[in-house]
């Protein structure tokens, strides 16, 4: 899905509303300094404050350290949990990895496309 307004990714301040790593297009900017994306055909509206815009398509996995307490869904004990993956430019799929690979394959949609290392989420 292109976007004409822009993508955005959330800072882990609000990493509960959207999936962290991952860009969500935008749909509508407001006059209020908040923007509206779309998360899985669902609408949600966003400051601009808490999030990172780019106006191109993403075309990078993200790389993400979870931090924090783990949750019970995650295991809820730091064995056997990992703590770093990565998430897909096209479908948002979260991906663990090995090592620091400079492409990965989407086991989910397919996509191979490169690992932007340049910024941990």
């Amino acid at each position: 899905m292109a976007s004409k307004k822009g993508w955005v990714r959330v800072h882990d301040s609000v990493a509960d509303i959207l999936r962290r790593g991952a860009w969500y297009p935008i749909l509508e900017e407001t006059g209020d300094g908040h923007v509206i994306v779309d998360c899985y055909k669902r609408r949600v509206r966003l400051s601009t404050a808490d999030v990172q815009v780019r106006s191109d398509v993403p075309d990078h996995w993200s790389v993400v350290v979870r931090t924090g307490v783990l949750r019970p869904t995650l295991g809820g004990q730091k064995t056997g949990v990992t703590t770093t993956y990565a998430v897909c430019p096209t479908c948002q799929q979260r991906q663990e990895f090995t090592g620091k690979p400079d492409t990965l394959g989407c086991a989910k949609c397919g996509r191979q496309a490169p690992v932007d290392w340049s910024q941990v989420c």
